[in-house]
């Protein structure tokens, strides 16, 4: 089910995200869980790519694109 606004909701896509292999997954999993909203502007990525909670433990490896990772 989606929202009004278009935006994939929250739960699939921590579904998808855990059904990858490895660490990735369950990391891109738990950031959508505790930032995204298809409420606010921008992608699940984009939105944790913002988190500015730098006291949480992953956030050093929390998903971010190239540009952002340097590579």
């Amino acid at each position: 089910m989606h929202n009004p606004y278009g935006r994939r909701q929250r739960h699939e896509i921590i579904r998808e995200q855990t059904a990858k292999k490895g660490f990735r997954g369950v990391v891109n999993a738990k950031c959508v869980d505790c930032v995204y909203s298809p409420m606010n502007p921008g992608t699940w990525r984009q939105q944790v790519e913002a988190c500015a909670c730098d006291d949480c433990p992953l956030y050093q490896v929390r998903p971010r694109s190239s540009s952002v990772n340097g590579l």
